[in-house]
């Protein structure tokens, strides 16, 4: 063989230097661009990282360190001496021999009342040791005396009950004597147990009387004692302090208990069921002649009572069955209208017929009975002896209790039959809310329509809400129908309107639907009518003025823009724009509309145009007029014609003025025009116009435009004939003059360009310095402040780190853990699939051995 070549050097450290260089995968390595190279700057080591090398450096420190003590967490490998004084340097050691033996003393002197296996244990028998009775013969167990009877001395237990065989127990002595049966050994020994107990009863006896007589004379030294004692203590006693009064009734004031919760509005409607239809049950047996005591009362039976309904009072049960037939015919013949509360008069009527005849036919056969019984007493006038007087008692009172019984069921029945149903049906349509309310009073169909709510509240039943719904359609109709009526139902009314706020809360939607209708059917009719008479329309009735009072008490009038309100509200305008004033009530109308306005923005602050102009043409024709001038006025009012002086009083008038006026005497359709055409009601309206203005006065005394708006309203109170107005209404209408005045003064601030410069926006211009050191420039300061400064930096940066530090180690731990449960949870999947597994294999095995014994039973037969 050839010789080998020696490798060079070259070769062999090249060759190294590959194994111990690692291949760095690019993919790990972050290098860290900078934004500007700057010539002259050192590169800093941190230009370039590996953060995932450094993170798994991380881990497996964590592991070796902090893994390792969460492992040993709950080890103890260490023995701590803990004798007492080992680490004491003050005590000697006889010191600390000394106070050893003394805690091992102690310790060894406990007894541990808990433990079942102490060997040591003491027995008791009534809190005494067992070991501290050295005599069983008789214990004192107990005071009492019963507990001693049957029990024998024991000088006689020593002689009797093989006591001694020194002595003959036959002889009362040594000596000898009579030999003695054992009989009458044993009457002996009765006797003298009964003479014994006798004496020791005497003695208790005596004891007690001694002992209560001893009572009775403390008791009266007592109360002397104790009269000795309060006048001596009344002298020295100090008077209580408030604390201490206070601190005693903070100890005995009364501590809160604790209430029971509020019910649902689900759960007291369905109490509220439950109470009506209970109600409604009674009053249908009522009805029907079965009272309450009826029902409770316990009839006695007899032993030879056989229970098969064989009854003595064959006549009033045959009374009480026909009057539980007729209701029952009764029921028949109405159907559900009993329940409904639809009553019928006719029926009702022959009814009651019925009834009146048939106790005239009983009251008849009554008489007859007792007529006949009469007519044989007198015949049979040898029979008058006291047991036969005492028979014909008791049969009267037989036959009276019968009568009394049915006039009471026949009373109870014709109450109830007066009373109104507990519980009704949801009314389908108008016609049938009609039904159940026209016949009844005002209380009473207020009660009917509060019982149709509670029986169909929304949370009851699936279609109660509809049926409500539809409830306040029929209301709404029913309340602008009552206005109609001659004369006005407005009470009722009234009494109305808390119950359409209530349903209009339960559902709102429906509710302002149904309302809005009625108005757009109003409006419609007033638009036919403009149309026919060339733009010109009339005042509505006085239901559809109710209706547009009703919607501002369901309905929000503060908001921007609402369903309801808003089309109301250009209803109302309309009407007073386009309605012509020709008579009182047209000027009680207008003045009830611009009422309403008032309402409608009294928490918006709108400008209402409408009702300023028709107020200030109120003014108008109540002011003197120039013959010979047309004074400017706006439509709806005219500046001629017969109305125009509608409202002038020519007269001086010291009557007083009426504030308030009647709405069915003034607003209705059917009054007398006449009746208003007096200087009362001229009056009246003028101090309303001028309360109205008053009001819009303070509403609108922000606006910019208040001197506009009520200039022309000063100018036209200034032409009224004051001197011919009463002196309140002359001074209300001075006030009100006066407050204009004033409102007018006020400056208004004209409209100015803004006194301050607005601000420049910010301009991002770069800040150049003639020398830069490649260093942030830091404040001037002090030596001490910069280093302070830079130590907070440097504990700011520390605490940064630890916090940083502290979260990973938490995350590692929670990580661990979360893997150790998942491990436990595992281990018990793994422990319950094997033992179903088990019992798996057990059923089998009891069915295949059931199925063996089953086929082997089948073959034998």
């Amino acid at each position: 063989m050839g010789k080998q070549k020696k490798k060079n050097m070259s070769d062999k450290v090249r060759n190294k230097r590959k194994e111990s260089e690692r291949k760095i995968n690019p993919f790990e390595v972050k290098i860290n661009r900078q934004k500007h190279d700057v010539l002259g700057r050192k590169i800093s080591k941190h230009d370039r990282g590996m953060p995932g090398l450094s993170r798994s450096k991380a881990i497996k420190k964590r592991k070796a360190t902090l893994l390792q003590e969460y492992g040993q967490r709950l080890k103890s490998n260490k023995f701590v001496d803990k004798r007492f004084g080992e680490h004491d340097a003050t005590l000697s050691v006889e010191d600390k021999m000394m106070k050893r033996f003394a805690l091992e003393r102690a310790k060894g002197d406990k007894v541990n009342k808990y433990s079942l296996n102490d060997n040591e244990e003491e027995l008791t028998h009534y809190g005494q040791s067992l070991s501290e009775i050295e005599k069983f013969d008789n214990p004192d167990i107990s005071d009492e005396d019963d507990e001693d009877q049957g029990r024998i001395d024991g000088k006689l237990v020593s002689q009797e009950h093989f006591g001694g065989f020194l002595e003959n127990s036959n002889y009362v002595s040594v000596g000898g004597g009579d030999n003695k049966s054992w009989k009458e050994r044993m009457e002996e020994l009765i006797t003298k147990s009964k003479k014994e107990k006798h004496e020791r009863q005497m003695e208790k006896e005596k004891s007690l009387q001694l002992t209560q007589q001893l009572d009775d004379d403390w008791k009266s030294l007592r109360s002397l004692m104790a009269s000795g004692r309060n006048k001596e203590d009344d002298t020295v006693k100090p008077k209580k302090d408030d604390y201490d009064i206070a601190v005693r009734e903070l100890q005995f004031e009364m501590k809160s208990k604790p209430t029971d919760r509020l019910k649902t509005e689900e759960e007291l409607a369905k109490e509220e069921k439950e109470r009506l239809e209970k109600q409604e049950s009674d009053r249908l047996k009522r009805m029907q002649g079965i009272l309450e005591d009826d029902e409770h009362k316990s009839t006695h039976l007899s032993a030879d009572d056989l229970n098969d309904g064989f009854a003595l009072d064959y006549k009033e049960e045959t009374i009480e069955a026909s009057d539980g037939d007729e209701e029952d015919k009764d029921q028949q013949g109405s159907g559900e209208d009993v329940w409904e509360g639809e009553d019928n008069d006719e029926i009702d009527e022959e009814k009651e017929e019925e009834n009146d005849e048939e106790e005239d036919g009983e009251k008849e056969e009554i008489e007859e009975e007792e007529q006949s019984e009469d007519g044989d007493d007198s015949d049979d006038s040898y029979g008058d002896l006291e047991s036969e007087d005492q028979g014909s008692d008791v049969e009267e009172e037989d036959k009276q209790k019968p009568t009394l019984d049915l006039k009471k069921k026949k009373k109870v029945m014709e109450e109830a039959r007066k009373e109104l149903p507990y519980t009704f049906k949801a009314p389908e349509n108008y016609e049938d809310l009609l039904e159940l309310l026209q016949t009844q009073t005002e209380s009473d169909q207020l009660i009917i329509i509060d019982r149709i709510i509670k029986c169909h509240h929304p949370s009851l039943a699936e279609g109660n809400k509809q049926k409500l719904e539809s409830l306040f359609s029929f209301l709404v109709q029913y309340y602008g129908d009552l206005t109609l009526q001659e004369p006005p139902c407005l009470s009722l009314a009234d009494k109305l309107v808390p119950v359409l706020y209530g349903l209009t809360q339960q559902s709102s939607v429906p509710a302002a639907i149904a309302v809005l209708d009625q108005i757009k059917d109003r409006q419609e009719e007033y638009d036919t009518i403009c149309d026919r008479k060339a733009g010109r329309g009339l005042y509505p009735g006085l239901d559809t003025l109710l209706l547009l009072k009703l919607v501002a008490v369901l309905f929000p009038t503060s908001d921007f823009r609402h369903p309801v309100t808003t089309p109301t509200m250009l209803f109302i305008c309309q009407m007073l724009a386009q309605t012509p004033v020709n008579h009182e009530r047209d000027v009680a109308v207008g003045l009830f509309l611009c009422n309403l306005c008032l309402e409608y923005i009294y928490l918006s602050r709108r400008f209402v145009p409408e009702a300023i102009n028709f107020l200030h043409g109120l003014l108008y024709l109540a002011s003197k007029k120039d013959p010979n001038k047309i004074e400017p006025v706006i439509p709806p009012f005219k500046p001629v014609g017969k109305s125009i002086n509608l409202l002038e009083i020519k007269k001086p008038v010291k009557e007083k003025i009426q504030t308030q006026l009647k709405m069915s005497e003034v607003l209705t359709t059917n009054m007398d025009r006449d009746a208003l055409n007096n200087d009362g009601f001229r009056l009246s309206v003028i101090s309303s116009t001028v309360v109205l203005l008053e009001q819009f006065s303070a509403v609108y005394d922000n606006y910019p435009s208040y001197q506009e708006i009520f200039s022309p309203i000063k100018c036209q109170c200034g032409k009224l004939p004051v001197s011919n107005y009463p002196e309140s209404l002359q001074k209300q209408i001075q006030r009100f003059v006066n407050n204009i005045t004033d409102g007018m003064e006020t400056k208004r601030k004209p409209l100015l360009m803004q006194k301050k410069k607005p601000p420049p926006l910010k301009m991002f211009e770069p800040k150049i310095e003639e020398v830069f050191d490649d260093r942030k420039k830091r404040k001037g300061g002090s030596k001490e402040i910069n280093e302070k400064q830079k130590l907070v930096h440097k504990y700011k940066k520390e605490m940064k780190g630890a916090i940083r530090e502290i979260r990973k180690d938490s995350y590692m731990i929670a990580q661990v853990q979360f893997q150790e449960q998942k491990e436990k949870d595992d281990e018990r999947k793994r422990k319950v699939k094997q033992l179903y597994g088990l019992l798996a294999n057990q059923e089998g095995d009891y069915r295949a051995m059931k199925r063996n014994k089953s086929h082997n039973e089948n073959k034998e037969k």
